[in-house]
């Protein structure tokens, strides 16, 4: 299943912590959104340590599922992304 996760983390070092935590389940489209292809194990991996590293009291991730269809219909404007360091 193909997902959008962007965050809102107000420490840098938590917001470091939750962006090396991303790069490793997906692919950096901007600076606080990543798109990752995740399976159910994979998603609850990543939710259990995403709520280790926030504090809920002042940081948000949000979590959007995209069903194929709509992920297959999804448009790009502007320069495409290669890999990570392309995206910033």
């Amino acid at each position: 299943m193909h997902f959008v996760v962007a965050y809102d983390v107000v420490k840098d070092r938590r917001r470091e912590k939750v962006m090396n935590t991303l790069k490793n389940f997906g692919l950096r489209v901007q600076y606080s959104v990543f798109e990752c292809e995740l399976t159910i194990a994979r998603l609850d991996e990543l939710r259990e340590r995403l709520r280790t590293l926030i504090d809920p009291r002042c940081d948000r991730v949000h979590v959007y599922p995209l069903c194929d269809a709509c992920f297959f219909r999804s448009e790009n404007m502007g320069k495409q992304i290669k890999n990570t360091t392309d995206a910033l």
